[in-house]
């Protein structure tokens, strides 16, 4: 059985969403069940590109992200393709990515530019949002040893990470969670 499209198996989606969860659980800005009015209610006082990482409280979808931006907090869904990707829930020229941080890491690099890369539409559709990810809202304090792996991954190139002069299970440790945030 081919694991692309509807022919993947079952197996497939459980390990991909499963290590998403256990990706999205060591991270710190994974807020779990929580609803859109409760994000507003957190990112309402902090600085516009403030966001967090939340379950959807639509049942189609299993992520949201939300994030502040200079008209207040809004939220897009993240949703799970046919193909075992994670993409914003937005028109279908959304990049893919097989892991839910590295999809907000794609748009956290995109918002260091100086100049606005995503825009999305006010429900309205007359107005559309600059919408920059900047900084996660951390909602818990992850221990030590993460905190010096994301370190460590943020000033490492992901394929120089086996070259460091470090035991055989660190450099795997490493690997695990290969994002510097």
């Amino acid at each position: 059985m081919t694991t692309t499209g509807l022919d993947r198996s079952t197996d497939f989606d459980l390990q991909r969403l499963s290590r998403a969860v256990h990706l999205l659980e060591a991270c710190g800005w994974y807020w779990g069940s929580m609803t859109g009015e409760e994000a507003k209610r957190l990112l309402r006082w902090k600085e516009v590109g403030t966001f967090l990482l939340r379950d959807s409280s639509d049942s189609a979808y299993l992520f949201c992200i939300s994030v502040r931006t200079a008209r207040g907090t809004t939220s897009v869904r993240i949703d799970y393709t046919p193909e075992g990707n994670f993409r914003l829930d937005s028109d279908g020229s959304s990049p893919e990515y097989d892991c839910v941080i590295k999809l907000v890491h794609h748009y956290m690099k995109d918002s260091n530019a100086e100049n606005p890369k995503h825009y999305w539409l006010e429900p309205t559709g007359r107005r559309a949002i600059a919408v920059k990810f900047s900084r996660p809202l951390v909602g818990k304090v992850t221990d030590l040893q993460h905190l010096c792996r994301t370190v460590i991954n943020k000033h490492t190139p992901e394929d120089r990470v086996t070259q460091l002069p470090l035991p055989e299970r660190l450099k795997t440790y490493l690997r695990d969670y290969p994002y510097g945030q």
